[in-house]
């Protein structure tokens, strides 16, 4: 499948000229690094906290995570493009993104960076993991190791988007293993929308238990909570 970034020229929210899924002016409105967002699992935060209440009393696997925005209207139309419309060099543009604010931000660099794997069927129906494109724009932006092979999927569970918040745990139990020792390594899992985290509360979980010494997450969108 051959992607095209733009072929119009036009930004995708409001149509001005642009070379970019985004131009500049929709990317400052809708994808803002001002807001403060949970250290640990980037919800958007009020009143100066750095970690949100959740995450105090019940802290996820993974260390820190990062968000370029919120999953909402009409941003959520750059994901549903990536993942259903056929356009995988909008995963690498928001990984490119993604490394950028990264590295604004001060964290420090990971050892690898992996993707959520899709299962073979899905992967196989779409033609590409929007994830690992993801992956491939921050691992380039920042000259970092990239692998798809650490960490697979054993078990096709049913698309976490259809099922109430509630069943998602227990939905992707198990769907997850890492083949190899991960000798003491510093992994960043990357993904293109996180929702209640428990996909990568899972792919997390079973990358310590082979070893890494520390999992950081990073996902395009975030999605809020309902209010």
């Amino acid at each position: 499948m051959r992607a095209v970034l733009r072929p119009t020229g036009l930004c995708g929210l409001c149509a001005l000229p642009s070379t970019q899924p985004l131009c500049e002016p929709c990317q400052a409105q809708y994808l803002p690094p001002e807001p403060t967002r949970c250290q640990r699992c980037a919800l958007e935060l009020a009143g100066g906290a750095v970690v949100c209440g959740t995450c105090l009393k019940s802290p996820p696997p993974y260390i820190q995570a990062l968000a370029l925005g919120d999953y909402a209207e009409p941003i959520d139309r750059l994901v549903q493009r990536l993942k259903f419309g056929g356009e995988p060099a909008i995963g690498r543009w928001l990984g490119r993104l993604l490394a950028q604010r990264w590295q604004q931000d001060g964290r420090p660099l990971p050892d690898l960076v992996v993707p959520v794997p899709l299962s073979k069927a899905r992967l196989q129906a779409r033609g590409y993991n929007q994830s690992w494109e993801i992956v491939g724009g921050f691992a380039g932006e920042l000259n970092l190791r990239a692998r798809s092979d650490v960490l697979l999927r054993v078990r096709d569970a049913a698309p976490q988007s259809g099922l109430p918040l509630a069943q998602r745990a227990r939905n992707i139990r198990g769907a997850f293993t890492a083949p190899r020792a991960l000798e003491g390594a510093r992994l960043l899992l990357i993904d293109d929308v996180m929702t209640t985290g428990s996909t990568l509360t899972e792919a997390a979980a079973v990358l310590l238990h082979q070893g890494a010494s520390e999992v950081s997450v990073a996902v395009a969108l975030r999605t809020p909570p309902p209010r």
